[in-house]
């Protein structure tokens, strides 16, 4: 039996999407699974044992899009997939499950497109069992596959490290000089985008915080395009504050091998989030003010996952906007996400997490 799971969109879809693989493999020990992904995000599955192939493509603009696809087509048309799994429904994929001669082709309900697909199902409102719609999504698809072998589902996605990759980032964070007698925390001080990112003068002071009253090396992750900002959130540090703004992973993978030899996460919500929680490290996020935490916040159901969002703190401002009000002014809104209430929910975070460290007096 042979099975093709698409998935593109970004590293955390990827990710999450891959619970879907690990459990095939029980349902089904003797499948092979491909998976299809954007090149970019492949990092987060490499290595992964219960995928055989990764098919990796470049993202591109519909129109594009066009030029090189075709060779996808053919390559799917020749597999003969007994089971296309189309996680997506974007241009791409929607043609590839088109074209394909995949047996059975599943996706999630859309009343356009029930066609092109053999089977669907409906996403979810609100999560049933998990602590987000994004992982609970996932399961609804895969419920379908254990009707023919009831197997104990592992809803944990997971980042599957060598270790030489893991004894590589150790050497370059001890030729920063994080030589690990003391806990490191890993930074996420910036989202993906000025929508994800929490005020940088807030994030000044919390890591001015942290440096302050906890024994501990900092070391912040960031984009490499994201250079600009570092350097203006170094400059509202305080001067006897020290982090460690190198090394820093060039990919996700990369970071993931850095954050493997770190003690927890702090920061922003972005793709660092997503696999830091697959290497089952401890995480705090900030969430932006738009985003609905029912949605992302995976696996926050133990201590091991907290975070902090702005209906926390003010509830009844959600009764008064709507979503696109609050990312468009999403400037304003992180402002009322005040410093003081975040550093109060840090600290109980690393009371719980830091304890076996000496705090400093």
């Amino acid at each position: 039996m042979k099975a093709l799971l698409i998935q593109y969109n970004n590293v955390g879809d990827v990710l999450l999407s891959s619970v879907i693989p690990n459990n095939l493999k029980k349902i089904y020990p003797d499948i092979k699974i491909d998976f299809l992904c954007y090149k970019k995000c492949m990092g987060v599955i490499q290595r992964n044992p219960n995928i055989d192939r990764i098919i990796a493509t470049i993202d591109a603009e519909p129109i594009r899009s066009l030029l090189f696809i075709y060779k996808y087509i053919r390559l799917v048309r020749s597999e003969k997939y007994d089971i296309l799994i189309d996680m997506s429904q974007n241009f791409n994929s929607i043609l590839l499950t088109l074209f394909s001669k995949a047996k059975i082709k599943y996706s999630y309900y859309n009343s356009f497109l029930t066609k092109i697909y053999d089977k669907t199902v409906s996403k979810v409102d609100e999560p049933i069992t998990q602590t987000c719609t994004l992982l609970e999504d996932r399961l609804i698809i895969l419920k379908e596959f254990l009707k023919d072998n009831p197997v104990p589902v592992d809803t944990l996605a997971k980042i599957f490290l060598a270790e030489d990759e893991i004894q590589d980032a150790k050497e370059k964070m001890m030729n920063a000089g994080i030589f690990f007698k003391r806990p490191v925390i890993m930074l996420g001080v910036l989202g993906s985008n000025i929508h994800n990112t929490w005020t940088i003068g807030n994030m000044a002071k919390l890591i001015d915080f942290i440096w302050a009253n906890y024994r501990a090396d900092l070391l912040f992750t960031y984009l490499p395009t994201q250079y600009k900002q570092v350097n203006e959130l170094l400059s509202l540090l305080n001067s006897n504050t020290k982090v460690f703004v190198q090394p820093v992973g060039k990919s996700i993978r990369e970071f993931a091998a850095f954050m493997h030899n770190s003690t927890l996460f702090i920061g922003n919500n972005s793709r660092f989030v997503m696999a830091t929680k697959a290497l089952q490290k401890p995480t705090f996020t900030i969430y932006p003010p738009y985003i609905s935490r029912k949605d992302v916040a995976c696996y926050e159901n133990t201590n091991l996952h907290q975070s902090v969002h702005l209906h926390d703190f003010s509830p009844r401002l959600y009764e008064d906007f709507y979503q696109n009000e609050l990312k468009n002014d999403s400037s304003k809104f992180y402002l009322m996400l005040s410093n003081e209430f975040v550093i109060a929910k840090v600290k109980s975070f690393l009371k719980e997490h830091l304890i076996t460290f000496n705090k400093i007096k």
